[in-house]
């Protein structure tokens, strides 16, 4: 991998705090009927996830991208 991203791909920072929000919307519902519906909402969380941060670069891509 380019120098200019490595520090970005060996962190798990976005991995982390993604885990503790997901963590955090899981308590707040409480109690799942099944593990459907556990499913279906893990997926509706990292879709959601996905279109807010969509436009955003992590720092170092922007600048490697002809090179992936």
């Amino acid at each position: 991998f380019p120098p200019s991203i490595r520090a970005s791909i060996y962190s798990t920072n976005l991995i982390e705090a993604f885990n503790k929000k997901l963590k955090k919307k899981i308590r707040q519902k409480e109690q799942f009927p099944n593990e459907d519906v556990l499913q279906r909402f893990v997926t509706t969380q990292i879709l959601e996830y996905n279109d807010k941060f969509e436009e955003r670069a992590h720092r170092g891509f922007r600048g490697s991208k002809d090179t992936l």
